[in-house]
Order: structure tokens, then sequence, then C-alpha cells
């Protein structure tokens, strides 16, 4: 069994702004539904996940990259599979958005609650992909999963963690991470 884990080409709406928290959340919303940046394609494509069986997230960005990557849609796509949260505050001073993103993740795992996701619900989200994933490469053999940074990190984690062979990683757009078992 092998399960791949792609995470997304780099979103139209990737830039680094200084904005404050009101257009952190606007900037949030442009990046959960853009697409894949034109000048973003992955450097190098292996034809051979062509033939896996395509899953993504249902975010648009999830989606696009698998259009470009194997040149078809997903067979499934699923909330499940999502990004963890990208946190929001309503903090008084001005950041660049990728500032906001990290400091915002930092709250949040340590706990910091807001109107969102908790990071222990990101996490219980993330077993729950990671099971189906394993489902999915049990009936399939090969799964190649179109998914997101923090999503991506954690069900490797799960996986590894449940018996499963690290072959590669990556966590940049279009980074690959190969599991097998």
């Amino acid at each position: 069994m092998e399960i791949i884990l792609i995470r997304h080409g780099k979103p139209t709406s990737a830039d680094n702004p200084i904005i404050d928290a009101s257009e952190y959340t606007r900037w949030i919303r442009r990046y959960n539904f853009s697409d894949i940046a034109k000048d973003s394609r992955p450097e190098k494509i292996n034809d051979n996940y062509k033939s896996f069986y395509i899953v993504s997230s249902d975010l648009k960005r999830a989606i696009h990259s698998a259009n470009i990557y194997v040149e078809k849609s997903p067979e499934v796509t699923n909330k499940l599979y999502r990004e963890m949260e990208i946190p929001r505050y309503k903090l008084p001073f001005q950041l660049t958005a990728w500032h906001w993103v990290y400091l915002s993740r930092f709250l949040w795992m340590i706990g910091c609650k807001g109107s969102f996701e908790s990071f222990k619900q990101a996490k219980q989200r993330a077993e729950l992909a990671t099971n189906q994933l394993i489902e999915i490469a049990q009936q399939q053999g090969k799964v190649v999963l179109f998914g997101h940074g923090y999503m991506n990190r954690y069900i490797r984690k799960l996986l590894i963690h449940q018996g499963w062979h690290l072959k590669s990683k990556s966590n940049a757009y279009w980074g690959v991470t190969n599991l097998v078992r």
C-alpha cells in the first residue's frame, strides 16, 4: 500500500501585505477560495500518480492542484482533508499577512480560543482523515491526497505512528510526501 500526500501549489492570493486584524480576516477568505497561481507549477511530475486513486480537500486550491498535477478531477473531495484552521484574533496592530498566520497559529496551538476550529478539534479531524486514507489505501492500493501544509504534516505523523514508513517528505508548495506499508 502507498499513500502520497501532495501540498497544493501556491495560491493566487498568497501575497504578503502589511495588514491589520480585519484585513487579515479578508486575506484568509481570499486565500481559502483561491485558485493556483499561473506561475506555480510542480517542478517534477510523477506520471505514475495518474494511476493512483485521487483524493482532495474540497477547497478550491487543492482541487485545482489535482487538476494541474494529474490532469483530472479527484475521485473524492472531502472537507475532512481541509487545512487545519487558520485562526483569527482581533489584535490592535499591523503585521504582514504571513506573520499574522504564524502568530495566530502559535496562539491557537497554545490554546487561545476563538470562533473557529480548536487545535484539539483539528487534530481529531486529522485522525479521522488518516483513518479514511488508510481505508482507501486498503481498498485501492495506492492513493494520492491533494491537501494542505498543516493537515498533511499531522496525517504524516499519524501514519508513521501507525507503522507506515516514510520514503520522502516535503512541506513546500507542491511538496510530495511518500509513505508505504
